[in-house]
């Protein structure tokens, strides 16, 4: 790994420096990288434009904010009357680097760059379990290590995104006409973002509670069904969703008559398929897409590959376009 000065950043150097540090001295260094990767991210969310990307690095920045908190309390818990203190050892993320975002190979190479700074830190908290001296310090590593792989791997789906829309030629804001398949959820919420900051109005059905699908779109008005078995407002029973396809056309030709975009979002195409057959699926994609191309809109959905046979999941593909 190198930094931005391209000078070698050795995980071995940095695994000697902290093999002998206490177990308090460690969670010092912690809190302190911590503290500054939250700063790094924030500064990369500033300068993002594309709406996805700003989301993501907002996010990161303040789950190192929860990190840094988390292992705050818990250096007060165990040394209640001391405070973190500078320990000499090299930082474990690489130096940072601001680059200017305006192409999608920018944004690209800063996720890039994340992902490679967050599996070295993976890495190295890794390999300094294996050679700490104390059971205290081996926890305390393993679990540091554990929260760099969730970093990794979100930026990792976020990066597969955007190569998958860059390959196929898939732009939120010129999308064309039809159906879309995501094998995540998270990427498809982050297309999503970008689909509403270009002024596409969204209605979804989704099986996660609704605040929770709400949270990642920061305030932005979506109608939103749930499919749930609990009696609540504003859900519906999973052998109901075909009373819902009429609605959702509705809405897409109201759009269209505005003069705007409207999409409708599945969500687990797979729970879908459970809950009322693959015919009856199908059907509900099928009647939806066609009223998406009639109306100049879009059918976004998700689903997991291995919910259906090789057969079905041919012929789901064959109507929706895998993006990623």
């Amino acid at each position: 790994m190198e930094n931005k000065e391209g000078s070698a950043i050795s995980m071995d150097g940095i695994v000697e420096a902290l093999r002998d540090k206490s177990p308090k001295e460690l969670l010092s260094y912690a809190i302190f990288n911590e503290e500054e990767e939250a700063k790094y991210y924030a500064k990369l969310a500033e300068k993002a434009k594309r709406a996805s990307i700003k989301a993501l690095f907002i996010k990161m920045s303040e789950d190192s904010k929860g990190h840094r908190d988390w292992l705050y309390r818990l250096f007060k818990k165990l040394y209640p009357d001391e405070e973190p203190v500078k320990v000499e050892a090299p930082p474990v993320e690489v130096a940072p680097f601001y680059p200017e975002f305006e192409s999608v190979e920018d944004y690209l190479s800063a996720l890039k760059y994340c992902m490679e700074s967050e599996l070295f830190a993976k890495k190295t908290y890794e390999l300094l379990a294996k050679v700490a001296r104390d059971e205290d310090t081996k926890a305390f590593a393993l679990n540091l290590a554990a929260m760099e792989e969730d970093h990794y791997n979100s930026i990792r789906k976020m990066y597969e995104l955007m190569l998958s829309l860059e390959e196929k030629e898939i732009t939120p804001e010129k999308l064309e006409p039809g159906g879309y398949l995501f094998t995540d959820e998270l990427k498809a919420k982050y297309f999503l973002i970008d689909l509403l900051e270009s002024g596409v109005e969204l209605s979804a059905v989704i099986r996660e509670k609704p605040e929770k699908f709400l949270e990642m779109l920061d305030g932005s008005k979506v109608s939103v069904v749930w499919i749930t078995r609990t009696e609540v407002d504003g859900s519906i029973r999973p052998d109901k969703i075909p009373m819902l396809k009429k609605m959702f056309c509705r809405f897409l030709g109201k759009t269209s008559e505005g003069r705007g975009k409207g999409a409708v979002f599945l969500q687990n195409l797979s729970y879908l398929a459970l809950e009322l057959g693959f015919k009856s699926m199908m059907d509900v994609v099928l009647y939806l897409k066609d009223c998406a191309l009639l109306y100049d809109g879009y059918i976004l959905a998700t689903a997991v590959k291995e919910a259906f046979s090789p057969r079905e999941w041919a012929l789901l593909t064959s109507e929706l376009k895998e993006v990623s």
